[in-house]
């Protein structure tokens, strides 16, 4: 696939963000779909776990706490809905309303990456197509599935604009309104998260 500049020129400030930075503290952000009127959530409980304890699925997104900044991966649709973006922000519990955060740091996958340098960052891009209903006019779009995160000790972070399907979790969807994240590479081979 051969990408124009502005891919390029993303994948480049998305790796700037990301390399050289150490791993301080790893936040999930799930929506809160249990509020009262006043934004308060009302049943205040993670469900990120899937049936597979080395990958979590998230309906919003991941924040990576550094010694100089924070960073915000989620879906978006700069290129189309749905593919990932990163942005630095500041975080505090009131970053945004919508979220309920979990740090997940002290978690079997995450704890032997805090204090870790990030020493490499890729995009793995796809490629879709939208049409008239009839076929016509195919219009094709690059866009950012999948991030691939290695760290100094060998370790590798997948984050994937995907949903498993929800009958046997055996199978993912790309291109949704959620993120699949791991760090097992073999899993992510047989999801077909990654080649």
């Amino acid at each position: 696939m051969t990408l124009a500049d502005k891919h390029i020129a993303y994948e480049n400030d998305c790796r700037q963000m990301f390399v050289g930075q150490t791993i301080c503290a790893v936040i999930y952000g799930e929506l809160k779909y249990f509020a009262d009127e006043n934004g308060n959530n009302i049943n205040p409980e993670p469900y990120y776990k899937t049936k597979y304890p080395d990958i979590d699925t998230l309906d919003h997104s991941v924040y990576f706490k550094t010694t100089d900044k924070t960073i915000y991966v989620f879906w978006d649709n700069t290129f189309i809905c749905y593919g990932l973006k990163s942005k630095q922000v500041d975080l505090t519990e009131k970053t945004n309303e919508y979220e309920q955060k979990w740090d997940v740091s002290s978690e079997n996958k995450w704890s032997q990456l805090i204090g870790q340098k990030i020493i490499d960052f890729k995009i793995i891009w796809e490629e879709t197509w939208t049409s008239n209903l009839d076929g016509t006019n195919k219009v094709y779009t690059t866009y950012p599935q999948t991030f691939v995160i290695k760290t100094q000790n060998g370790r590798t972070i997948i984050l994937s604009a995907s949903e498993l399907k929800r009958d046997e979790e055996n199978e993912i969807y790309p291109l949704m309104d959620n993120l699949l994240v791991t760090t097992n590479m073999e899993l992510a081979r047989q999801l077909k998260i990654i080649d």
